[in-house]
């Protein structure tokens, strides 16, 4: 999966737009770190990763309206894919990518924070109209004012 594909996938998994996901003028390349950490050897198995490229190249040739129905059916209603999808979508809100290997809430797993930068720019904050602990780009006086919060899709469940 490439750049452009990923992103693409990544805007219907989580109902954010190009301009938030891969923008134009993109200094911070969050989109590639995550794609990076998708192909990072032992985090996925490389035939789950062929057979997610290879269902979202199929869903992609589609029209555009079916995206979110063909992704809910052929990539989250896939026991082999959801997981993956799943993490996909924990990165951007979160920063997080959590351990595939062994089921939720069981140690020893090896869930981790892709970034100092993933957890500055999760797109929890903006969601929630508020920023991440201990950093804040907010004039001071900032929070006197009460948070805009913007309006979204909601991410595929």
């Amino acid at each position: 999966m490439n750049l452009e594909q990923f992103a693409a996938l990544s805007q219907v998994l989580t109902g954010y737009g190009q301009e938030t996901i891969l923008p134009k003028l993109d200094t911070q390349h969050q989109a590639a770190e995550y794609l990076t950490t998708l192909y990072t050897p032992g985090l996925v198995p490389v035939t789950t990763l062929q057979l997610l490229t290879n269902t979202w190249n199929t869903i992609s040739a589609m029209p555009q309206p079916t995206y979110e129905t063909q992704v809910k059916q052929q990539i989250m209603g896939n026991a082999e894919l959801a997981p993956v999808a799943k993490n996909i979508i924990y990165m951007w809100f979160l920063g997080i990518w959590y351990d595939l290997t062994v089921p939720p809430g069981t140690s020893p797993n090896k869930d981790f924070v892709v970034s100092a930068q993933a957890y500055q720019n999760s797109l929890v904050w903006d969601t929630m109209g508020a920023h991440p602990m201990g950093y804040s780009e907010g004039v001071f006086g900032y929070w006197n004012t009460p948070p805009v919060i913007p309006a979204l899709n909601p991410p595929i469940q």
